[in-house]
């Protein structure tokens, strides 16, 4: 009878150590994709995978440090705000963390507000809603006017 015990607890040892060999190479895998994820983003925390679709010009930076002529990258789809999650990062007390959204689609960007508090406007318009603009035209967020180009 003691032969069968330690037999059977040699057996689950076995098992435990196999399982914790696994679980670790699990953590290997999710700590290499996630390093990999990270080497794919630049020192200014845009991922280089994206493709540049046209820009925002600053135009009239109103009381904020942005001087104008300061040119902004857009992606297919870019946030503007103050939070660290936003494509294009505006340190502005007058900028919410998620301001404005714009999304380029069929050849044409849309512009729309992300329930900020200072609004988002398109050629003096309240985007509130998706808002359909072209080249050439006047975005402001906030204080600060843009000029949207391809």
């Amino acid at each position: 009878m003691p032969l069968q015990i330690d037999s059977f607890l040699f057996i689950l040892r076995l098992l435990l150590v196999v399982l914790l060999y696994l679980f670790l190479m699990q953590v290997v895998i999710v700590i290499t994709r996630d390093l990999r994820k990270t080497a794919a983003v630049n020192a200014d925390g845009v991922v280089k995978t994206q493709r540049v679709l046209g820009h925002l010009i600053v135009v009239d930076s109103g009381p904020s440090s942005i001087l104008p002529g300061t040119r902004f990258d857009l992606e297919s789809q870019t946030n503007i705000g103050r939070g660290p999650t936003n494509v294009i990062q505006i340190p502005d007390s007058f900028i919410s963390a998620e301001h404005t959204r714009l999304w380029y689609r069929n050849g044409v960007w849309y512009v729309q507000d992300a329930g900020s508090v200072n609004g988002t406007f398109v050629n003096n318009q309240p985007a509130r809603e998706a808002t359909p603009a072209k080249p050439g035209d006047i975005v402001r967020v906030g204080y600060i006017q843009f000029k949207l180009t391809q």
